[in-house]
């Protein structure tokens, strides 16, 4: 069973303008954005390319480089040991939140099979893929949530790249901003499991954001993923 990390959590614009506060130098142009969309409720065509500044307290930060025509990354992926900002406890948030048009297709980031495809209230329509064991052994899941709608049903088995659903703000957690929360949860030896960086395994490296190419020919180990949102022209 995939365990849940999350422990109490705060509406996706509530945490968003955690992240706002906490961002450093990067993203000026998605703060801008953000502050306009979440505070004014004026909410442009967001910028694309663009990948907010994970929280100053995460013990791990990676380089994230975003393809251009990729749409744009407004949380990062949060551990749940990260818990303080300014004195205040805040909520882990293990995936990452990526910010598009309301139908956008959201893809499979990796071949495997449909493990689950249901509606839960606080996460809205959701999919949960089972890639098979990594290179190390270890099984592997990608989750995605908060959709408009589901595409493929449990027990479907989907290629990389395939579309599963469509991105959309299901849920009470989404706090009514369009958004795809994306998770990678693998195995532990030890049993149980633990929700990873999804930045650590793009096809192209870690950090390196690597948009789905139809025809791209990529080695089924070691376990490496796409975007799970289409990038424009894709």
């Amino acid at each position: 069973m995939i365990s849940r990390i999350f422990g109490k959590k705060k509406d996706g614009a509530a945490q968003v303008f955690l992240e706002l506060a906490a961002d450093g130098s990067r993203g000026v142009k998605m703060r801008r954005w953000m502050v306009l969309c979440l505070g004014l409720s004026a909410c442009a065509e967001a910028p694309y390319g663009e990948s907010i500044s994970y929280n100053a307290r995460n013990p791990n930060p990676i380089d994230v480089v975003m393809p251009t025509d990729a749409p744009s990354i407004t949380q990062q992926f949060r551990p749940a040991q990260d818990t303080v900002f300014d004195g205040a406890t805040t909520d882990a948030h293990v995936g990452l939140d990526v910010h598009a048009p309301r139908g956008t297709p959201v893809l499979a980031a990796a071949p495997g099979r449909v493990r689950r495809a249901f509606f839960d209230p606080a996460y809205g329509h959701t999919l949960e893929l089972d890639h098979g064991a990594d290179e190390s052994g270890l099984r592997v899941v990608t989750r995605y949530l908060h959709l408009s709608n589901r595409d493929v049903v449990a027990g479907d088995r989907v290629a990389r790249g395939r579309q599963i659903g469509q991105l959309g703000a299901s849920g009470v957690l989404s706090g009514g901003f369009l958004h795809l929360h994306f998770e990678v949860i693998r195995a532990r030896p030890e049993g149980g499991s633990e929700a990873m960086d999804p930045h650590l395994f793009w096809v192209e490296g870690v950090g390196r954001v690597t948009c789905f190419e139809p025809g791209r020919k990529i080695p089924l180990s070691p376990f490496r993923t796409t975007y799970p949102v289409v990038c424009r022209g894709g």
